[in-house]
């Protein structure tokens, strides 16, 4: 193989790489995503209903409120946010104008480094989970579903589905790569 067969080679093996269970690990994240922003606005609108009894935030009554529960909630959105790469901080317009998408990056079309940071993002929000529904859990009143299941134990299943996740991306992350040859 001469010089520029192996540059070339080395070069595009990247782009050309197949690996198993990355629709999946695609899929799961846009999942995730949308399972961590709504827990994360859950608890802390919850929050917020102890603390505020008026629009004004000086009127707040801190003391009487679950500041660890605001504060979950509000590091779970900060988590949502990382998976997209902090682009839901601007307009939807602007997004879309600047070409940027809605959603998280495909798993092949990013670095090493950013798959590294949503899996570990996926390690903190599912603990953050946790943590929101042992919150939830332990209220005065009972929170329950259309179908009879208490709102904590939903939170846990996706606490759990989050911490599955985030071990197929390490896994995947780990994994070996191939290229798929095809016939001419």
């Amino acid at each position: 193989m001469d010089e520029i067969e192996e540059l070339s080679l080395e070069h595009s093996r990247a782009r050309f790489e197949v690996m198993e269970g990355e629709r999946s690990a695609d899929f799961g994240l846009l999942l995730a995503d949308a399972m961590i922003y709504a827990i994360g606005f859950i608890s802390v609108i919850i929050a917020l209903a102890d603390i505020a009894n008026s629009i004004n935030p000086t009127e707040w009554l801190w003391k009487d409120g679950d500041l660890v529960l605001l504060a979950c909630g509000a590091a779970l959105w900060f988590c949502s946010q990382s998976l997209n790469d902090f682009k839901r901080f601007l307009p939807l317009w602007l997004r879309m104008a600047l070409k940027l998408g809605i959603g998280p990056k495909a798993f092949a079309d990013q670095s090493e480094s950013a798959q590294r940071r949503r899996a570990s993002t996926l390690v903190l929000s599912s603990l953050l989970s946790a943590i929101i529904g042992w919150k939830i859990g332990n209220l005065d009143g009972s929170i329950v579903t259309r179908v009879g299941i208490d709102f904590h134990l939903v939170i846990y299943a996706v606490a759990v589905g989050l911490m599955l996740l985030s071990i197929h991306w390490f896994r995947l992350i780990r994994s070996e790569s191939s290229i798929q040859q095809f016939d001419r």
